[in-house]
């Protein structure tokens, strides 16, 4: 009996993967200038890569190509590039907010790449106007009091009024729009929501709450409850644009002074019918405008602007397992680490891989059959369990 002694070594290459030898030096240096803001990074060898507010890399005046130095920032007016402004009654001013990505590869996001949320904030300053009067020996005192106007936030809730804040939902995931207002007194304001659009950061802007409160389409969301003063809410469904993942929420809240022993005014509104949404063209530049203007009354001194941001998440087939459906950020984790079926999208990670192991896999399958028919030719003498 001849033995046959085969020997197999597969060998691995082990790849350690280079990062790009940059990065961001300390803290980003801003500028709130009175039309722009300008942003400034110091890196640590000469910049080669962009410098773009995020969402908006094919916009070329959104984005700063700039490469050469160990410096490189980016100059946003006010107007463009979708730099978010929401007004604020306590402290009373107007905020000014975007986002700004630094990449140091020319054409991808590495692991070295930064993205900073960067707000301004422009403070209205208060007019005190006096002068000298003559009055009588019979006069009438009034007592008054200086009450702080209320701060105002709103929230994306998973599920329902209690349920806790989420940046990521799956579509059709049940969701809670929440408006509130904290305030120092008690029965002393109203609010009512007003104005509100949906854009998803690249200047396609759907206005899905008229001026009075009242909603357009009932498949994006309906007329709002007001369960408190100062607080209004509605369920809804996660929807999202068609090539777009992320969806920025804006809207206005009223505050009046409450009258003694009376109901806050609410807005009286019909069924919303459906598909009502109506696209709005971009008026950031009207904005200011009417900001500028503020030395005269207007309707905007008891209005502030509220922001929220939600990034949607698409599943193509299959259904979600009752854990991730209840939580978004734990299906974010388990999409980035391959852990779906064949009906779910997998990582990239699992993209790169699978290549290699079913390389590995055929040329094992090829030198065992080999080895099997050499064992099982005829003049050989030799048992195989092949």
């Amino acid at each position: 009996m001849n033995r046959l002694a085969i020997g197999l070594c597969l060998c691995f290459l082990a790849v350690t993967a280079i990062p790009v030898d940059n990065n961001v030096e300390g803290e980003p240096e801003i500028e709130c200038g009175p039309t722009s803001i300008t942003v400034n990074f110091n890196t640590r060898n000469a910049f080669e890569g962009h410098v773009y507010v995020k969402g908006l890399f094919d916009q070329q005046e959104c984005r700063n190509d700039e490469g050469g130095r160990q410096v490189a920032g980016i100059e946003l007016p006010f107007d463009t590039c979708n730099v978010a402004r929401t007004r604020s009654l306590n402290p009373k001013g107007v905020f000014v907010t975007t986002t700004v990505v630094v990449s140091f590869h020319p054409q991808f996001v590495t692991k070295v790449d930064r993205a900073y949320r960067i707000q301004c904030f422009y403070m209205e300053a208060d007019k005190t106007v006096s002068t000298q009067i003559e009055v009588s020996d019979l006069t009438t005192a009034f007592q008054t009091q200086v009450v702080p106007m209320p701060i105002c936030k709103y929230e994306i809730l998973n599920g329902g009024p209690t349920g806790e804040p989420v940046q990521f939902a799956t579509i059709g995931q049940q969701v809670y729009h929440k408006w509130t207002c904290d305030s120092e007194t008690v029965d002393t304001f109203c609010a009512v929501v007003h104005s509100c659009t949906v854009d998803d950061g690249n200047g396609d802007t759907v206005q899905i709450l008229d001026e009075n409160g009242c909603a357009l389409d009932k498949f994006l969301l309906n007329n709002l409850e007001y369960p408190t003063d100062l607080m209004a809410g509605q369920e809804a469904h996660v929807y999202k644009y068609a090539d777009r993942s992320q969806l920025f929420y804006q809207c206005q809240i009223s505050i009046t002074v409450k009258e003694p022993h009376e109901e806050c005014a609410r807005p009286t509104c019909s069924e919303p019918q459906g598909f009502g949404a109506v696209k709005q063209a971009n008026q950031s530049a009207q904005f200011f405008r009417v900001l500028k203007k503020r030395s005269a009354p207007t309707q905007l001194e008891n209005i502030l602007d509220v922001r929220a941001e939600l990034t949607t998440l698409e599943v193509l087939e299959g259904d979600l397992p009752a854990s991730l459906r209840s939580s978004p950020q734990a299906l974010v984790s388990s999409m980035e680490n391959g852990e779906f079926g064949s009906n779910f999208c997998v990582s990239y990670a699992f993209v790169a891989v699978a290549p290699m192991v079913m390389g590995v896999a055929l040329v094992f399958t090829v030198i065992v059959t080999l080895v099997c028919a050499r064992i099982n030719r005829p003049n050989k003498k030799v048992e195989s369990a092949c």
